[in-house]
């Protein structure tokens, strides 16, 4: 069955009017078995449900005059009519509990007596209205009752059998008590109707008489599309957009009330066994359906807005796919130094005086930062004057012709001269000085003068005035990625401006940037080069080939997928 809702015929009247005429129909004939000359009878109320009119035009004017002087002081009206009625109105509670005002029109002699017995029968109208009302109330809890058992049902069937059950029992107690009714429902599936469930029995054969004649029933008002009623059987079709989804048949002696019972039995459980129905099938079967319902939108008549949203959907499908567009890798980009050189502390010790910081630019030579020396200094003094003792020593033996002594004393002013070599050679590092021309990327020391730095620490790194760009491929994408294609880059500090690039080398080398593993890949300027500060960071573009572009937005899906199947499936 389809997922729309059920679309029933509206009833002729509301509830509330259709007691009140038979109510008020009765009133006027028991005023008249009462020996009063009514001409009609009358009901208005602010709900349009409860009015009546009188059937004489002429009183109209009369009766609305009559209801304007009737309050709460003075609570019945008397008029007088060019015929020579009497037209009483009076208050009257009706059953919703909001005043109504009643009016009967009689006919001369008037006197007390009449006006009392109109004013007394008053009582029977107002319980008769009561009583009716009652009944809805009854019906209406009733049903509520019936829906509650149906919703707790485990599944659509079990639902479907528990509502023919309990509607069939209902429908019964309008029927006579020798009388007998059989209910059964069915299905309307490929043009044809099938027998779903029936009242008192968990199966039954297809085959069997009583089902094939409820059948038969069944499929001529699907064929028709309307109730039908005919030799003790009835058949009701419940429609959804004008087509026919189910068939409700009944066989027996049916009365009105019992039809009534069964057309708002079904009118409110059905869309809730076919919703519960529907979502019960199978995937393959749900998805056939929304398929065919859409088939029959797009080929069928109207629904034009469906059309013009698909022939835009096979437009855009055209569009990307038939289209060649730039197959473009994405990778984030560095802007680093064509030669970059460190500068690192030749031993350990202190730092005396900062001259440069990053960003400035250097000279090849030129005095970058400075290490303390005042203990050098102290120990290359001592070293020199163990040099000079050494060396009397050894003028000392030579004179005296002592080959011993003359050895000693040669090898310990060697050792005192190694010794303040070393000295001095530490000395003449303390200054640390620019390798090249360039521009200081890293080493801001002017903070920490005096603080101690470790043999080998990295101090600035210096990079010459070219540049190059070093981009970050991803590993998906670095196959795709070759020597000499071009690309576009955009800087994180120039976001409005791009700048061509050509990659000039691909590497082996592996790194992990924002947690994406990648190659390094290096890359030269096209054209006019920007100014440039080495570190500087972007996003590149490179142009790996021609390709649609819905090839480009499910290639990395689809390269994903690939590899969770190779990884999972063997």
């Amino acid at each position: 069955m389809s997922d729309h809702e059920v679309v029933l015929p509206p009833p002729s009247a509301t509830p509330q009017a259709a007691e009140l005429a038979p109510a008020l129909a009765l009133w006027l004939q028991r005023l008249h078995a009462a020996g009063l000359a009514c001409q009609g009878v009358a009901l208005h109320a602010a709900d349009a449900a409860w009015r009546a009119p009188f059937e004489r035009a002429d009183v109209a004017d009369a009766w609305a005059e009559a209801r304007a002087r009737v309050t709460r002081d003075s609570p019945v009206a008397l008029s007088r009519v060019a015929t020579g009625e009497l037209l009483v109105a009076t208050h009257l509670a009706l059953p919703s509990g909001h005043p109504g005002i009643v009016g009967a029109l009689l006919s001369p002699p008037h006197n007390d007596r009449s006006l009392q017995l109109l004013l007394l029968s008053l009582g029977w109208l107002q319980l008769t209205l009561s009583a009716a009302s009652l009944a809805h109330n009854q019906r209406a809890a009733e049903l509520l009752e019936l829906m509650g058992h149906v919703a707790s049902q485990r599944n659509a069937r079990a639902a479907a059998q528990d509502w023919v059950n309990r509607t069939a029992a209902w429908a019964r107690r309008e029927l006579a008590p020798a009388s007998a009714l059989q209910l059964s429902l069915f299905e309307a599936r490929q043009d044809r109707t099938h027998w779903w469930v029936a009242a008192d029995v968990s199966h039954a054969e297809t085959a069997s008489p009583a089902v094939r004649t409820a059948g038969e029933v069944a499929q001529r008002a699907y064929v028709e599309g309307r109730e039908l009623t005919e030799a003790e059987a009835w058949a009701l079709p419940l429609l959804d957009q004008g087509e026919v989804v189910a068939v409700l048949v009944a066989q027996g002696e049916l009365t009105p009330a019992a039809l009534q019972v069964l057309r708002t039995s079904a009118a409110l459980a059905e869309p809730l066994l076919r919703h519960w129905r529907a979502a019960e099938l199978p995937l393959p079967r749900q998805t056939w359906r929304a398929l065919r319902r859409i088939g029959g939108r797009l080929s069928g008549p109207g629904h034009w807005a469906w059309k013009v949203g698909a022939a835009a959907a096979v437009l855009m499908l055209a569009v990307l796919v038939g289209v060649p567009v730039d197959d473009r890798v994405t990778a984030h980009t560095v802007i680093e130094g064509r030669t970059r050189q460190l500068v690192t502390a030749p031993f350990e010790g202190f730092i005396a005086e900062a001259l440069v910081r990053p960003g400035d630019r250097v000279r090849q030579g030129q005095v970058l930062l400075r290490l303390d020396d005042r203990d050098l200094v102290l120990e290359q003094a001592k070293l020199r004057g163990e040099r000079d003792q050494a060396a009397g020593k050894l003028r000392q033996a030579m004179a005296d012709r002592d080959a011993a002594n003359v050895a000693l004393a040669s090898a310990e002013l060697q050792g005192s001269e190694g010794q303040l070599a070393l000295v001095e050679a530490k000395l003449a590092r303390t200054r640390l000085v620019a390798p090249m021309d360039g521009l200081v990327v890293t080493g801001d020391w002017v903070q920490q003068l005096g603080g101690p730095v470790e043999l080998g620490k990295e101090m600035f790194e210096i990079a010459s005035e070219g540049y190059r760009v070093v981009l970050h491929v991803p590993e998906r994408d670095i196959a795709r990625v070759r020597t000499g294609q071009r690309g576009v880059l955009r800087l994180a500090g120039q976001p409005h401006e791009g700048h061509d690039f050509e990659v000039s080398r691909v590497t082996a080398t592996a790194s992990v940037q924002d947690g994406t593993n990648g190659f390094r890949a290096e890359a030269a300027w096209v054209g006019e080069v920007p100014p440039l500060s080495p570190g500087m960071q972007g996003v590149a573009k490179v142009v790996v080939g021609k390709s649609n572009l819905l090839t480009i937005w499910t290639r990395e899906s689809l390269d994903w997928l690939r590899l969770k199947l190779w990884q999972y499936w063997i």
